[in-house]
């Protein structure tokens, strides 16, 4: 059997937790990751503090006992995933843990020994991805159409991957009927438009282009209704095409469009009184009259214009006209029961103005040729900007969270070799026999590794706290101790430089408290006066001092350093920035203040800084006063 010693030699470099329990709940041995999992320095204090695993470590108190009959039933476990407690901070977390029984010779269980992993992140991600889910399905049952995705086969074979619960109230049909029978709803297409519903449903396919069409359903209870269809392709799928579609009943606009092309006069004037351009086109006799509100939408008077369709013609994007002139004589042709065509038109004072122009035939000769056509042009130019700004937006957001994951997922990488190196090297410096200059050599490597790790640290917490991740315990925090806590700290790194580092006023209130994470409280706090020792001259000074105003505590940290001017401080937040300090011999990342910003906006708070060049910096600290906890008796500051 393998000792506990035997099992730290080997465990103790593992990035995930290893342990042994007893049955009766205490820990007997844990590696330093499960300690560091705990929130402890050493695996002695965690296996002293876990006396009761399932009473202290699981949140659910029924967990243990689940995971003690599993263990019995089959001698093992694996991924068994629990809400747990760091046992020093209390802080909940989700573990993943796999475990198997050791027994004596008389088959009592002596120990569970296993792993434990977190899996807070990973739980987290599958808790926005079900919610993006459940969102995304909700956003479809509301959408007034029947919203479906299709795959066809090369042979022929389709099949639908899914269908919305809107085809039911439309057509009749469940979703999972219209699914188990993929021909069921192209067999309701009426007669005279089967043909070119699919002859035209084959080609978007073929070329993987968009498709638009209306044509008539003949529902299962005899009722015939008018539909029109947008399809898109997308990506193959293990050989399978794809087409997202939506169709939508406009079973009511067609017959409103029916009813008006029987009295073309009352159509036009039902029009007119929406509001939007009107056009009257006399195809034969090329005459196309635009109402006087269409001219205005185009910046013209009602007399400014020419009554013939070249006018707007002349007047088309270059780009756009060809697909314009396309769409309109497809209907002229009969191929379309209307026309629909979304272009640009120049205005009279040169801009491009989008516009919407929808028309219909009105009458034919006995040829068939078009004889009237009546339409109506909307502007959508603010809708098409609304689209194009949200496009860019969601790009973005995208991009940005997309980075942000990544260099979270490099740093968790990072970490790993960077201790094993700074681990290694910390050996070597303790070997008696290195000469001066491998000394010098191990010296640098553990800088350069230090150097290294606190990159990624800083990197691992900036990108978690912008996709929300980082844990957050916001509490009533005494501040003046915390501060004389991080001057106490931080007095040594002034003495080489003699720079005086001081707190004011003398006489404070030690019972004003603020709202915030202590931890990322001293973080920052620690940032900005390390950066105000660094960045100082030698024999300057660094003053700390704190003002109250209207429920808002302000740190102010303060320095006689060389100041900045305003394209500096422009910069001085952005990640990677040291404002010119990157070709000086101070270490840094350039990670801190960007780091510290973010970190106060998390907390309710932010951060500001004032400076000059030759004057010094004045960096402001502000969040939320503990005012349950007493009002303090600090002078408030007159700065807003």
């Amino acid at each position: 059997m393998i000792s506990a010693d035997n099992l730290t030699t080997l465990f103790e470099f593992l990035p995930i937790g290893v342990y042994r329990s007893a049955p009766d709940g205490r820990q007997v041995y844990a590696n330093p990751a499960l300690a560091r999992l705990n929130g402890y320095d050493t695996a002695a204090q965690l296996v002293s503090a876990a006396t009761d695993i399932g009473n202290v470590w699981y949140v659910d108190p029924l967990r243990r006992s689940e995971f003690v009959a599993v263990l019995e039933r089959e001698g093992r476990v694996v991924a068994f995933e629990s809400e747990v407690r760091r046992y020093k901070s209390r802080e909940r977390i989700w573990v993943r843990e796999h475990a198997h029984v050791v027994r004596d010779a008389q088959g009592r269980a002596l120990y569970f020994e296993g792993t434990v992993e977190d899996i807070t992140v990973e739980r987290a991600q599958q808790r926005a991805v079900q919610a993006s889910r459940d969102e995304l399905e909700q956003m479809v049952q509301i959408i007034p159409a029947v919203v479906y995705r299709l795959l066809i086969h090369s042979d022929g074979r389709r099949r639908f991957g899914f269908m919305s619960q809107q085809i039911e109230p439309m057509l009749g049909i469940s979703p999972a009927q219209a699914m188990a029978e993929p021909d069921l709803v192209p067999s309701l297409r009426h007669p005279d438009d089967a043909d070119r519903v699919a002859a035209a449903a084959a080609q978007a396919v073929r070329d993987g282009t968009p498709l638009q069409i209306e044509y008539r359903l003949c529902l299962p209870s005899g009722e015939v209704r008018s539909m029109q269809m947008f399809s898109a392709g997308l990506a193959p799928v293990d050989g399978w095409a794809v087409r997202v579609g939506m169709i939508f009943d406009i079973t009511e606009r067609r017959r409103v469009e029916e009813a008006l092309r029987t009295s073309g006069e009352v159509w036009k004037r039902a029009l007119l009184s929406m509001g939007d351009g009107v056009w009257d086109w006399y195809v034969q006799d090329g005459m196309e009259f635009l109402s006087a509100g269409g001219k205005a939408l185009l910046g013209y008077g009602p007399d400014e214009l020419a009554d013939t369709p070249q006018a707007l013609d002349d007047l088309t994007h270059p780009e756009d006209r060809a697909r314009m002139l396309t769409d309109r004589q497809r209907h002229l042709d009969g191929l379309t029961p209307s026309y629909v065509n979304e272009h640009r038109i120049r205005s009279k004072g040169g801009e491009w103005v989008t516009v919407l122009s929808r028309g219909v035939i009105l009458q034919r000769d006995a040829q068939g040729r078009a004889l009237r056509m009546i339409g109506m042009l909307t502007d959508v130019s603010q809708a098409r900007q609304a689209d194009t700004l949200r496009l860019e937006r969601d790009r973005a957001a995208a991009a940005d969270l997309s980075k942000s994951q990544f260099l979270s997922r490099v740093s968790h990488e990072l970490r790993t070799p960077l201790n094993a190196i700074l681990g290694f090297a910390q050996l070597l410096e303790l070997d008696t026999g290195l000469q001066e200059r491998q000394r010098g050599w191990v010296r640098h490597v553990l800088d350069s590794g230090r150097h290294l790790l606190a990159l990624v640290d800083d990197v691992l917490d900036l990108s978690s706290v912008q996709t929300g991740q980082l844990p957050f315990v916001i509490e009533s925090v005494a501040l003046w101790s915390l501060v004389d806590e991080v001057s106490t700290m931080l007095a040594a790194s002034a003495v080489p430089t003699a720079v005086t580092l001081h707190t004011e006023p003398v006489e404070r209130d030690p019972a004003l408290r603020v709202l915030a994470d202590r931890r990322r409280l001293k973080q920052i706090l620690s940032n900005l006066v390390s950066n105000a020792i660094k960045y100082n001259r030698p024999g300057g000074w660094v003053r700390v001092s704190v003002l109250r105003h209207q429920g808002v505590a302000e740190i102010n940290v303060v320095d006689s350093g060389p100041g900045m001017n305003e394209q500096q401080m422009a910069r001085l937040f952005n990640p990677f920035e040291r404002v010119g300090a990157q070709h000086g011999s101070i270490a840094g990342t350039g990670l801190g203040l960007a780091l510290c910003r973010q970190l106060a906006e998390a907390m309710g708070g932010a951060i500001g800084v004032s400076s000059a060049p030759g004057e010094g910096a004045r960096f402001s600290l502000r969040l939320p006063q503990d005012v349950a906890a007493g009002a303090g008796r600090l002078p408030t500051s007159s700065r807003t």
